[in-house]
């Protein structure tokens, strides 16, 4: 692999516990907009999404005894070394092969899976994977099973890690308008100066509020993404506002149970969450859909809807059933990536 003076790439060599930090977020507010029952499932979908999350991160902690370093054999700030917590010595390496690195630029880290087929001399697919609110890059890494997926055989994968674990465009954000979507662009660019990325095939994709930054990538950096994919996205109304006009295929993979970041849309943190709905029409515009959808089955518990016509697709899977969590049923991991590989600037 060529480095570069101004790019600092380390090998993970660590696994510690990640369960104290991947903390729930509060029910829903403000209460008036939900009834008790509604509140009290929306808790029961973020802890059991939050046991997923953890879960994954306990499961592979504990595989390897070791320190977390930073550049220059420093040690890195104590919420990073709590969030680097999974070594990526875990199944996914195991099973498919690859590399697990640290990149860093502009004084931010971000996470990097580099799969055992990337050759320098193929054009290689980039992923930008955004974790969710009060998870760690590296527990969204283990849960989502990207790598486990053909994604994660044939396609480079960043893990941004967020400032406060939130992404610009949320009220619970630490950073300001335009912040993160500069992160994003210099990764990017970084990445497409140390390897062969193909440049037509940048995606994003993200759980929750990693699903709404992924939405903000489609908004304000069409010029870059190919296609995103939010699972659970948390579409608060800055994701989809003042966006460029250029289509960009997006697909949103939701349940329908969900009270966290519902469906037919709400309020959370004292600001409107958009429905799913209003999303799906106004890529439907962008993308100048010809109008009219199709319904599919897509698995025992979910349907597939897609819009007629489009330059570029648009589509959501309902779960039926389903609450705030990044599904296995259907695979969250092979849908996503399944949509997006078909993808192409």
């Amino acid at each position: 692999m060529r480095r570069k003076a101004a790019t600092t790439f380390i090998g993970i060599a660590a696994a510690l516990s990640v369960a104290a930090t991947a903390a729930a977020e509060a029910v829903p507010a403000p209460a008036h907009t939900f009834s008790g029952s509604q509140l009290a499932q929306g808790q029961a979908n973020w802890d059991e999404f939050v046991r997923m999350a953890t879960g994954y991160a306990a499961g592979a902690a504990g595989t390897t005894q070791g320190t977390v370093q930073g550049p220059g054999g420093s040690s890195l700030p104590d919420l990073q070394q709590l969030s680097s917590a999974l070594s990526g010595i875990g199944p996914a390496a195991q099973a498919g092969g690859g590399s697990n690195l640290i990149g860093q630029i502009n004084g931010r880290e971000y996470l990097l899976w580099v799969p055992a087929s990337y050759s320098p001399a193929r054009p290689t697919p980039l992923v930008v994977a955004y974790s969710a609110l009060n998870n760690p890059a590296e527990a969204f890494r283990e849960y989502s099973k990207l790598r486990e997926s053909g994604m994660g055989r044939e396609a480079l994968i960043v893990y941004p890690r967020a400032i406060g674990m939130s992404w610009e465009g949320m009220p619970t954000a630490k950073t300001g308008p335009g912040e993160d979507i500069g992160f994003v662009r210099a990764i990017t660019a970084q990445l497409q100066r140390e390897y062969n990325v193909d440049r037509s095939r940048i995606y994003a994709t993200g759980m929750s509020q990693g699903g709404g930054m992924a939405a903000i990538s489609a908004c304000h950096m069409s010029d870059i993404f190919a296609g995103v994919a939010a699972v659970s996205g948390a579409f608060y109304a800055p994701v989809n506002m003042n966006c460029a006009n250029t289509p960009v295929a997006f697909m949103d993979i939701h349940g329908m149970a969900d009270t966290v970041t519902p469906y037919y849309g709400g309020e959370r943190w004292g600001a409107p969450i958009l429905s799913v709905q209003t999303m799906f029409v106004s890529y439907e515009r962008r993308n100048a859909c010809a109008g009219g959808v199709d319904r599919h089955p897509a698995g025992p518990n979910a349907t597939r809807i897609t819009a007629r016509g489009c330059r570029k697709p648009v589509e959501v899977i309902q779960v039926h059933g389903g609450g705030h969590v990044w599904f296995n049923v259907p695979s969250a991991a092979d849908e996503v990536w399944g949509f997006l590989a078909r993808q192409r600037k």
